[in-house]
């Protein structure tokens, strides 16, 4: 049952995280390239590590289905990604919009349920 719920979570967050910033890029977020600053910060590098966390949680999702000996290794690295990715905008959230604080708090804790599950139940 866990590894089920760890797939699924592994898949929402891979679509979710790559759909948001495909459409942003899409729409022209990034009108300054890498240059594109949101506050004093270059925002183009958190793109480019959001999109690879939701590539590698599609990834993990797809390796944990077709029982691949790297799956949990590589589904422990990606939950330690998507917890850091969680927690941080939990901060964001807190700062520029607290409607969204809920959805970061579900993810943080499902990326945390997924690295501890993995750590106290899979073949590592």
């Amino acid at each position: 049952m866990g590894a089920k719920i760890l797939v699924t979570y592994l898949l929402l967050m891979g679509f979710f995280i790559c759909g948001y910033w495909i459409t942003q890029l899409a729409g022209g977020f990034l009108f300054l390239g890498l240059a594109t600053a949101v506050g004093e910060t270059y925002i183009a590098w958190h793109i480019l590590a959001e999109l690879l966390t939701g590539l590698l949680s599609l990834i993990s999702a797809f390796l944990l289905l077709g029982r691949h000996g790297l799956s949990w290794r590589v589904a422990l690295f990606t939950c330690g990604l998507l917890s850091y990715t969680g927690l941080n905008s939990i901060g964001w959230g807190l700062y520029n919009d607290p409607s969204l604080l809920a959805i970061f708090i579900i993810s943080s804790l499902g990326a945390l349920y997924g690295f501890f599950y993995l750590l106290l139940k899979a073949e590592i």
